[in-house]
């Protein structure tokens, strides 16, 4: 595997900024899952992405935190999407497995998750992702993702 601090030299700025400021399905309609949690993305880069959503009274559970399931699909979310831009045009990043540390409730404001591609080959990624509420520690996870690369015409 491949590991290195920067992803340069894959790096596709037109992708990033699609992420950034379309995030739409290629058919033109939303995202399902990350549309309806209010998943935005705050910074893409060479192999990192920020994204964040707020939290709100239908994310919450009985207790006042909000349901585990809210951080698990934002770092789901964030795991395919930091390699999004620095695989080929067409490759489809797909969550194999993660291992998720929650360590404080999240609460109603601000979701925040990190994730920096570690190591990359031409089938796999591995990407870390930290979670903070409104800058306070809420989540860690270690992730493994599959890059399916595009079928050729034929």
């Amino acid at each position: 595997m491949t590991q290195k601090a920067e992803w340069t030299d894959r790096y596709d700025e037109q992708v990033a900024s699609w992420m950034m400021t379309e995030r739409k399905a290629p058919e033109g309609g939303d995202t399902g899952l990350p549309d309806y949690l209010g998943i935005r993305f705050v910074e893409v880069g060479p192999g990192h992405c920020v994204a964040e959503l707020e939290v709100v009274e239908q994310l919450l559970n009985p207790f006042g935190a909000a349901h585990g399931a809210v951080l698990a699909s934002l770092v789901d979310h964030v795991l395919g999407s930091a390699v999004l831009p620095i695989v080929p045009r067409g490759t489809w990043p797909a969550t194999l497995e993660f291992k998720l540390n929650y360590m404080a409730p999240t609460r109603p404001g601000t979701l925040r998750a990190t994730a920096r591609v570690l190591s990359m080959s031409s089938r796999t990624a591995v990407v870390s992702v930290e979670c903070d509420n409104d800058g306070r520690p809420v989540g860690t996870a270690l992730g493994t993702v599959a890059l399916t690369p595009p079928k050729t015409p034929g």
